[in-house]
């Protein structure tokens, strides 16, 4: 499986200072894949606290045995619960995918 980004596309005309890398990974059934923008783990709280990676991913750990959308639908909680109805200024998008089965 390919994890990594590309230096094409309409983002990288508007942003061609971004670093960007690559790596391989290879997941096993059962294993989950989160993928976050930083909306979510830079979440702010009233006391301008960010949840951060380290409770996002003590969350997902939490979660490992729920479905895909009640991941999603758990994390966001978790991040809107922290935040404790602070304004944020960035989006809240998030990613997950649970491995099946390999193919044959």
């Amino acid at each position: 499986m390919f994890c990594g980004s590309r230096r094409e596309g309409p983002w990288w005309a508007c942003c061609p200072c971004l670093l960007t890398s690559q790596a391989m990974i290879t997941l096993q059934p059962g294993d989950v894949f989160v993928a976050f923008t930083d909306g979510i783990s830079e979440a702010m709280n009233p006391a301008d606290e960010e949840w951060g990676e380290e409770r996002l991913v003590a969350c997902v750990r939490t979660l490992q045995k729920e479905t895909v959308p009640e991941m999603i639908a758990e994390l966001i909680a978790s991040a809107d619960q922290f935040a404790a109805g602070a304004k944020q200024h960035d989006d809240m998008t998030i990613i997950v995918a649970r491995v099946l089965k390999l193919p044959s």
